[in-house]
């Protein structure tokens, strides 16, 4: 089964006895080059990151890392020319490669075998809905990038912190802001509050038509843009 890829990263809970298979391709279906990632393969004692149905990349152990008796949560970023595999709560990866002959990636597919059954759920398609109020809600990250849609009048807002709360200090970014006509990003460090850069947007948000957009912040460096466009 394949599924259009949005963003750069992956996350999803699977339960299953083992056997979690993950492949990235550049079309809903599987291609000539492709990733996979098998996680609790080999009778759920290793797992592995694989190109073109060759040679393993890297193999590690992971003995019970799935199990069919609870729902497990894992990321995969591919970005960067590079695959990292982690576990929910860990931003260090269990196992990483370069890829060796890059290619875009579009979609995923994922599936289970060899005897095993499994049950998905892929956290990027969730639809989140938020109140009037300037509360943030906050999420774990994994990767360098988020890529979100968002339908609103204006107002658009995303915070960067260190922890599942607003730290000191923290990156705030303000899309659709000022009644809709414009964009910034904010550094918050001690009670204070630092635009460091604001652009005119007119109209970049709509409460009737998702947008989509993206948040990088690699090397120092935060860019936000439209989806597979410059950064604005």
């Amino acid at each position: 089964r394949f599924r259009q890829l949005h963003g750069k990263t992956l996350r999803f809970q699977v339960k299953t006895a083992h056997d979690c298979h993950v492949a990235f391709t550049s079309a809903a279906e599987e291609t000539d080059p492709m990733v996979e990632v098998f996680i609790g393969a080999w009778e759920g004692a290793a797992s592995a990151i694989r190109f073109k149905k060759a040679d393993d990349l890297v193999k590690v152990d992971t003995p019970d890392i799935v199990t069919e008796a609870e729902y497990r949560e894992f990321w995969i970023a591919v970005d960067h020319n590079e695959v990292r595999v982690g576990k929910a709560g860990e931003w260090e990866p269990l196992m990483q490669a370069p890829i060796p002959e890059p290619f875009e990636i579009t979609h995923y597919g994922y599936s289970t075998g060899w005897g095993a059954t499994g049950w998905w759920k892929f956290l990027n398609d969730r639809v989140l809905n938020t109140e009037d109020c300037l509360t943030y809600n906050f999420e774990p990250v994994y990767g360098d990038s988020i890529a979100f849609s968002v339908a609103c009048s204006n107002d658009a807002h995303l915070a960067l912190t260190s922890g599942a709360e607003e730290t000191s200090p923290m990156y705030e970014i303000f899309i659709g802001g000022w009644e809709n006509q414009h964009s910034a990003i904010r550094l918050n460090k001690e009670g204070k509050g630092d635009d460091m850069a604001k652009v005119e947007t007119p109209d970049v948000l709509c409460c009737e038509e998702e947008r989509k957009f993206y948040v990088s912040f690699r090397n120092g460096q935060i860019k936000v843009g439209y989806k597979d466009t410059d950064p604005f």
